[in-house]
């Protein structure tokens, strides 16, 4: 009896986990294909790392990145590092986030550094033209009870609160996101929606209606 008391207390207090392996994106905007993505999720001695190949076009620019995002046995964000070609010329940023302050350098070579706000308690980062930074959202969102975070954007080198949503006002589910999914979604400016697999934790897609751009997991 007591071995499976504590059998059921260690299920009970497993983290929250990201399933590794390869996932790809394709992401459209108002119907047009604006670019694609894939990501290699890796278990690294109990940490959690993120690799990403990114491509993609619009309005007559080009663009391409590898990313690598680390997360710590609780998911938080520990760096981030991307390097691409934008339109011909090279392009770089990164983060580096310690306790309650991120470090950043911006692709214009400019560092700042950003402190927790006294409503957050958890940063995230959430990168321009990469998805390494969404692919983990719904599993550090269940893993710290849906708190607002402190989203850090390393490429413009601003911040932004991501305050989720009333889980009361549920979305309508698209016809292209598995009966299972489950969602999790963010209001203010930039809303928008996760739909992800909960088995799993990785997402199927995302939803920004405002700006008609669905990121959308192929299978």
């Amino acid at each position: 009896m007591l071995g499976l008391l504590l059998a059921s207390a260690l299920v009970a207090s497993s983290p929250v986990q990201i399933v590794p392996g390869t996932y790809s994106y394709t992401a459209t905007l108002a119907g047009a294909k604006v670019g694609s993505s894939t990501l290699t999720v890796k278990d690294v001695n109990g940490t959690t790392q993120i690799d990403e190949q990114a491509s993609g076009a619009m309005s007559g620019q080009s663009a391409s990145a590898n990313a690598t995002l680390n997360l710590g046995p609780d998911l938080a964000p520990t760096n981030y590092q991307l390097n691409g070609m934008s339109d011909g010329s090279p392009v770089k940023d990164a983060a580096t986030i310690a306790g309650t302050t991120a470090n950043i350098t911006n692709v214009h070579g400019r560092s700042q550094s950003f402190d927790l706000l006294a409503s957050t308690k958890h940063f995230v980062i959430l990168d321009f033209g990469t998805f390494a930074g969404f692919l983990p959202l719904p599993a550090q969102m269940r893993a710290w009870n849906d708190p607002v975070v402190l989203a850090i954007v390393p490429s413009i080198g601003q911040s932004v609160s991501l305050i989720p949503a009333d889980a009361s006002t549920a979305p309508t589910r698209p016809t292209t996101v598995p009966a299972t999914d489950r969602s999790i979604s963010f209001q203010g400016q930039a809303a928008f929606t996760i739909w992800y697999d909960p088995t799993t934790n990785i997402p199927d897609e995302i939803d920004v209606t405002a700006q008609g751009l669905i990121v959308t997991r192929q299978h």
